[in-house]
């Protein structure tokens, strides 16, 4: 079907961006990685609310920055070696300053000027591209994943929300900055796109509806949807640009991939019956997801 309606997040901005996304092409690139058992959907965004959920994401830790890892963020020894506890400190303490349960584009503005800091965070070898996808994970509402297909969509090249360079008169602090804010812009003046956006993917991943049995909230915020646009129109930009066929739009869809697909699997105590697969019980959760207990 044909349809005026696009996305346009980067309009503004100079260089070579994204041009306007139609809703359609965007809603078959959404169906494509949300049904790719490869993709991030499955070990990253639901295993991100189970994560949550299960209070894995209350604290920092060593190993926090592993996490990354679910959405190809290629962290090594190194980086969580220099994950030291001053570090991890500093990390926290900008995630706490973000509410939970608020949405990027309705924040005041001390509190997206906190998204922002938490965005620009980092050390060497975890700047903006790896350490906001473990951001986003403790704070999926707020604090978008800016990878350096992202970057690019906004014009600028694909390290330079990593090195300081400077571009189009911004340093990185300042191309992180004005990232956030036109997400945050696009996603305040356009809800209706986004909630379109949702109608045409909801019958296929009932996981990203607007609304969810006993939820205040969608499972998957405004903000990783618009990622997910973003991201999966820029991978098909690029293969096109290398004369390959577009790796998602047009894709054929896989098999719905559930929430419950991702369900953690208990140890058994000696003694139990171990025979007998465990069931596990889903409730509601404070924030915003299915609650399994771990």
């Amino acid at each position: 079907m044909t349809t005026a309606v696009v996305i346009d997040v980067t309009a503004g901005f100079p260089g070579d961006v994204l041009p306007p996304v139609p809703i359609d092409d965007a809603a078959n690139r959404i169906l494509a990685y949300c049904t790719s058992q490869h993709s991030g959907w499955a070990v990253y965004d639901l295993a991100g609310i189970g994560a949550r959920s299960a209070g894995l994401l209350d604290e920092v830790s060593t190993w926090s920055l592993l996490f990354a890892n679910a959405l190809n963020g290629r962290i090594e020894l190194k980086q969580i070696a220099d994950f030291d506890l001053m570090r991890r400190r500093e990390f926290a303490h900008r995630i706490s300053r973000i509410p939970a349960e608020q949405d990027l584009h309705h924040l005041p503005d001390d509190q997206l000027n906190a998204v922002i800091h938490a965005c620009q965070f980092g050390f060497d070898g975890a700047w903006a591209p790896r350490i906001t996808k473990l951001a986003a994970l403790y704070r999926p509402r707020a604090i978008p994943v800016l990878d350096g297909y992202v970057g690019m969509a906004f014009g600028y090249q694909r390290d330079d929300l990593s090195l300081k360079v400077q571009r189009f008169g911004l340093n990185r602090q300042e191309r992180i900055s004005a990232i956030v804010r036109a997400m945050a812009a696009y996603l305040r003046d356009h809800p209706g796109t986004l909630a379109q956006l949702r109608a045409e993917v909801a019958a296929t991943v009932p996981e990203l509806a607007a609304e969810q049995p006993g939820q205040q909230r969608p499972l998957i915020a405004d903000l990783r949807l618009l990622d997910m646009v973003v991201w999966t129109a820029m991978d098909d930009r690029l293969a096109i640009n290398a004369g390959l066929p577009p790796r998602w739009l047009g894709r054929p869809l896989g098999a719905h991939i559930p929430y419950e697909a991702i369900a953690p699997v208990p140890i058994t105590a000696p003694g139990r019956d171990q025979h007998r697969p465990p069931q596990v019980a889903l409730q509601p959760s404070q924030t915003g997801g299915p609650r399994r207990r771990l």
